[in-house]
Formats: C-alpha cells, sequence, structure tokens
C-alpha cells in the first residue's frame, strides 16, 4: 500500500516482516535511534533500569517532594503515523522475550479520502 500526503510525499507500507526484522536490528545494539525508514519516522529507545530514580512528586500540601525509587521502561520500537499506518513495539516482558505489538492502519477508503473532491465519500 502507498500512502500519498497533502505535500505530495509518498510513504511506502512495508511488509510487517521488514519491519519487525529491522526493530530487532536496532534491539540486539540497543543503542537510541530517531530516524527515517520506507518515508515513516522511526524510533528506538533502549531498556533503561535504573536502581535510584529521582522522581518529583506532589507532597500532600501545594508544593512537590523528592523521592528516590527504582525504575524500569521497557525497550520500544515506533514506526509510522497513528491514524494512517502505526507500529508499535514493545519489550514490556524483558529484553530477551517477545515483544508485545501494536498495529494502526486506517482503512484503505479513510486514507485515500480527499475531503476538498466533490465526490468525497465518507465511509462508518
Amino acid at each position: 500500500m502507498m500512502s500519498t500526503l497533502s505535500s505530495g510525499q509518498v510513504k511506502k507500507v512495508p511488509e510487517l516482516a521488514e519491519v519487525r526484522e529491522y526493530a530487532n536490528v536496532l534491539h540486539v545494539r540497543g543503542d537510541a535511534y530517531e530516524g527515517q525508514m520506507w518515508g515513516w519516522s522511526v524510533h528506538y529507545e533502549p531498556e533503561l533500569i535504573e536502581e535510584n530514580a529521582l522522581f518529583e512528586l506532589p507532597d500532600n500540601g501545594d508544593g512537590m517532594k523528592q523521592e528516590q525509587r527504582s525504575h524500569y521502561s521497557p525497550a520500544s520500537f515506533t514506526v509510522g503515523e497513528s491514524g494512517i499506518w502505526f507500529l508499535s513495539l514493545l519489550w514490556e516482558n524483558g529484553r530477551e522475550a517477545e515483544p508485545v505489538e501494536f498495529l494502526d492502519v486506517a482503512p484503505v477508503e479513510a486514507a485515500s479520502f480527499d475531503a476538498a473532491s466533490s465526490a468525497a465519500v465518507t465511509t462508518s
């Protein structure tokens, strides 16, 4: 599937196997990444484990207090644009586990909808 944006830029919707392979390469490297692939924005954040992270929390009054706690953030990979085509992988069960996957795909009719067209038809 190809998607043409109002700017005229064409973005390719790649095969999911190709995206998963790319995400796994980034995950094995373990370095944060931000770039473009297939014409879409790509982000990868490695797993973060902090034993003594410093948090600012509201106190019982109008102020804030600082507190140290352990903090865990799973590795994550995202590509695409929500509402058009978007895939995220989240290694929420640990670095070595299979990632949890979320895919957001707009229906073809909605993706090619042109509000300026006199023949525009909406789908529900």
